[in-house]
C-alpha cells in the first residue's frame, strides 16, 4: 500500500471563459457531406480510439437506454472494493466501495495511455465507467481519501478488453453522461427525434432545441466545484449551464437515439472546455461537428454557438481532446 497526493485540479470542470461564436445546424446539414467527400480523411479518420473494428458495424445504432449492470459474473477486488467487469465487451466497468473513507478516486488507464479519473462517494453503490480508449489493456488502480488530498492505494490492476462494438462505450450512461429510463431529457430526445427520417435529422433537431432553449450560466461557471457530475434534468428544467452541463445533455438524447456520442473533454484554444463529437451513418464520426455559416468554417460545439461572438477556424487547430467520456 502507498500513498499519493491528489488534486482536483487533475479533473477540473469545463468552463466557458470568453464569448464564442455559433451559428445554427441548417447550413453545416447541407455541407457536411461536401466537406468530407473532399477532406475525408478529417472527418472519417475519427473512429473510436484504439479499436480496430469496421465502422460499418452499425447494427447497434438504434433507440435505447442503455443502462450498466454489475452482473457480477466476472468481479475482481478485495474486502474494501469491488469491481465488477462482467460487461468489458460492452464498454464498461463497474466499481462500489465498501470501506469508510469519505471519498474513493479510481485512475483507468487505455491501451492509448490516456488516465481517466473518476470519484466515488457513496458507499456500496455500484459506478460505471466506460472504456472509452477500445479494445486492448487497461490499468485499473483505485485509492482511498485519508486525509485532504492525500490518498492511499487499495487496489491495482489489468484488464484485457475486447469491445462487441466499437460504438458501445459511447452510447451507455456512465458518471459524467447520466440517464435512466426516468430522465426526462430522454422523454424531450424521444420528442425531438419525432418526424426524422435520419440520424443527421436528429442530431440537428438535438443541436437546435439545446441552443436556441440553454442559456451559458456564468454565475455557475465562476463557483463550480470539482468533481463535478452534470445533471441533464436540471440543465433541461432550468435552461441554463455551463459547457459540461450542453453536451452532457446532447449526448444524452443523441445516446438514447442511437446516435453514438462522445462529451470530449479539452482545449479550445487555452480555455478549457467541453464539446461534442458523433458518429453519423452517412459519414462517420464527426470530430467536433464542423459547420459552415456561410462565410467561415468553424465548430459546432452547442456552448459556443449559443453564445455568439467571433466565427471558430478549426483550421488553426484550436480544439484539442484530452478525454472522451
Amino acid at each position: 500500500m502507498f500513498c499519493h497526493k491528489f488534486s482536483h485540479r487533475d479533473i477540473s470542470v469545463p468552463v466557458l471563459a470568453a464569448r464564442l461564436p455559433g451559428g445554427r445546424f441548417s447550413i453545416f446539414l447541407i455541407c457536411l457531406l461536401i466537406v468530407c467527400s473532399i477532406f475525408a480523411a478529417g472527418c472519417s479518420s475519427g473512429s473510436s480510439a484504439g479499436s480496430t473494428k469496421a465502422a460499418d458495424d452499425t447494427a447497434v445504432l438504434t433507440p435505447a437506454v442503455r443502462i450498466p449492470t454489475a452482473d457480477g459474473t466476472e468481479t475482481i477486488g478485495n474486502e474494501t472494493v469491488t469491481v465488477d467487469i462482467s460487461n468489458t465487451s460492452n464498454g464498461y466497468i463497474m466499481a462500489s466501495y465498501h470501506g469508510t473513507a469519505a471519498q474513493v478516486n479510481i485512475q483507468l488507464t487505455g491501451p492509448d495511455g490516456v488516465t481517466y479519473l473518476y470519484f466515488i462517494s457513496e458507499k456500496d453503490t455500484y459506478t460505471a465507467m466506460p472504456l472509452s480508449s477500445g479494445d486492448g489493456s487497461y490499468i485499473i488502480d483505485i485509492y482511498e481519501q485519508m486525509d485532504g488530498d492525500m490518498y492511499s492505494n487499495i487496489m491495482s490492476d489489468v484488464i484485457e478488453v475486447t469491445l462487441q462494438n466499437e460504438f458501445l462505450p459511447f452510447l451507455y450512461s456512465n458518471q459524467f453522461v447520466y440517464f435512466t429510463a426516468e430522465t426526462r431529457a430522454v422523454e424531450k430526445g424521444n420528442e425531438l427525434a419525432q418526424g426524422c427520417d435520419t440520424d443527421l435529422d436528429v442530431t440537428a433537431a438535438v443541436y437546435n432545441y439545446v441552443v436556441d432553449n440553454t442559456e451559458y450560466d456564468y454565475e455557475k461557471a465562476a463557483s463550480i466545484t470539482s468533481p463535478y457530475y452534470p445533471d441533464v434534468d436540471e440543465t433541461l428544467d432550468t435552461r441554463k449551464g455551463i459547457c459540461f452541463d450542453y453536451s452532457a445533455l446532447m449526448c444524452t438524447m443523441l445516446r438514447t437515439q442511437g446516435i453514438p456520442c462522445k462529451l470530449n473533454i479539452g482545449y479550445a484554444g487555452d480555455i478549457y472546455h467541453a464539446w461534442i463529437s458523433v458518429y453519423l451513418k452517412s459519414v462517420g464520426w464527426v470530430d467536433n461537428l464542423i459547420q459552415f455559416d456561410g462565410k467561415n468554417w468553424s465548430m459546432m460545439d452547442p456552448t459556443m454557438a449559443s453564445t455568439g461572438g467571433d466565427s471558430y477556424d478549426p483550421s488553426q487547430e484550436q480544439y484539442t481532446v484530452m478525454f472522451q467520456r
